[in-house]
């Protein structure tokens, strides 16, 4: 009797290290189960809404969710603790925002540019938050870009088209290891993307060739699929809030943003370039670049911040934002 009383009080305290065990805390940014996944929305067989709109926001399980008829937007935020790539790196931990952009391009549906005064196109004078543009123009899913206009006066704007448009075609060296090193970041009506230096293609070059959007900023992250030598052998070991935009084929774009200088706040570091670079290559990029960083890097979902910014909460005021989609707002459907 002894025995069995021996072995049901075993059992017991088995049961409840295990009910213990399921009441662990999942680390900071990861959800219990990715929900509601796509398989709860009625998509279509080109992965698409027949009709209307689908909207999911759940801030706390850091998940956001869009879909229409032509446009399909995830975006998730998780915890990356990376491991050292350098035995002397510094340790990275950070917010990790990522978001998976489908488009139907054969529809026209590609990424545009919005500005901050709509009535003028190109006007550089208009500045707002990020969130403001989106906000007011309705927009799905914004982003900041290469903050183009800080370098005006400097002449090193390099290749600016949005919507189709040459705003500024300068020539600019190539600078490997500084910030930025003048690499473009070309967005094509087809859904391709593609980058080089800004004095190898000339802006009405682009035009021809079917661009809608340039940026120059860089370095370029990944091309072919793969991370360039000069990464690892010329890019600073600092830790900084870092962006980047890719595509992983065409009309399948992916935007990575990474918080940091916010270890007090949130715990979130940075990010070494090099790191970027694996995320994006992992995210599964064929081409990525890197845009704006620090104080300037902000991303949107309908017109909500989702990012912490460290020394300028609502990030620096810019003239135009990278963006996704125009929703319907109140007559969107949401779970």
């Amino acid at each position: 009797m002894a025995c069995v009383g021996g072995c049901e009080m075993k059992k017991r305290i088995l049961v409840i290290l295990l009910a213990l065990m399921s009441l662990a805390v999942l680390p900071r940014g990861e959800a219990e189960e990715p929900f509601p996944g796509w398989s709860e929305v009625p998509l279509n067989e080109n992965g698409f809404l027949d009709e209307g709109e689908f909207v999911k926001e759940d801030p706390e399980a850091g998940i956001w969710m869009y879909a229409n008829s032509t446009l399909r937007i995830c975006v998730t935020r998780t915890w990356e603790t990376p491991e050292k790539i350098r035995k002397r790196d510094p340790n990275q931990e950070f917010n990790c925002f990522t978001a998976e952009i489908w488009c139907d391009t054969g529809k026209y549906e590609l990424p545009m540019t919005l500005w901050a005064d709509p009535t003028k196109p190109g006007n550089v004078n208009i500045r707002k938050t990020v969130a403001q543009i989106a906000s007011e123009q309705g927009a799905v899913f914004a982003v900041s870009t290469d903050l183009f206009t800080a370098r005006l006066t400097q002449k090193t704007a390099g290749v600016v088209i949005r919507n189709g448009e040459i705003l500024y075609d300068r020539k600019t060296g190539y600078y490997p290891g500084k910030r930025p090193p003048f690499e473009t970041l070309a967005l094509y009506e087809d859904g391709h993307a593609e980058s080089c230096h800004t004095a190898e293609k000339r802006g009405e070059t682009y035009l021809e060739e079917g661009a809608v959007q340039v940026y120059t900023f860089g370095p370029v992250l990944v091309r072919d699929g793969e991370i360039p030598e000069n990464i690892g052998k010329y890019e600073d070991r600092n830790l900084n809030p870092m962006h980047a935009f890719g595509v992983a084929e065409p009309g399948h774009y992916i935007d990575v943003l990474c918080e940091g200088r916010l270890k007090s706040v949130n715990g979130s570091t940075g990010v070494l370039t090099e790191t970027l670079a694996r995320i994006m290559k992992e995210r599964g990029c064929s081409v990525a670049v890197c845009l704006d960083g620090g104080d300037s890097a902000v991303m949107t979902f309908m017109g909500k911040q989702l990012n912490r910014v460290a020394k300028i909460p609502s990030g620096r005021v810019t003239c135009e934002v990278l963006a996704f989609g125009r929703t319907k707002g109140k007559d969107a459907e949401k779970p």
